[in-house]
């Protein structure tokens, strides 16, 4: 939870620097779609913990919740943020079909 704070004051805290440059952009983006991948993992641990298993909802919730972030940025890191986010759930569920 402490790091989700962290990335979101981050991104409020420098989001005049981070409109200013297409690069700073995408990279505000990358770290809203962090946001996606912290909220996912401690949606995931929370459902293991009561038994139940993450499904669509719970993705679709922490999906919002990254792109609403990115939004309050700008456009264009709302969009790199979609595009981080699907690569990100990719990697979480290979990852994820090799462990458990």
């Amino acid at each position: 939870m402490n790091k989700q704070i962290l990335v979101v004051s981050v991104l409020q805290i420098f989001a005049d620097l981070l409109r200013s440059n297409q690069y700073l952009l995408i990279l505000a983006g990358f770290l809203s779609s962090l946001i996606f991948v912290f909220a996912l993992v401690i949606s995931g641990v929370l459902c293991k913990s009561m038994g139940w298993k993450v499904n669509w909802f719970f993705i679709i919730f922490c999906f919002i919740v990254g792109n609403t972030i990115a939004i309050t940025i700008d456009g264009i890191a709302m969009t790199t943020c979609t595009l981080f986010s699907f690569v990100e759930l990719f990697l979480l569920y290979n990852l994820s079909k090799k462990v458990y």
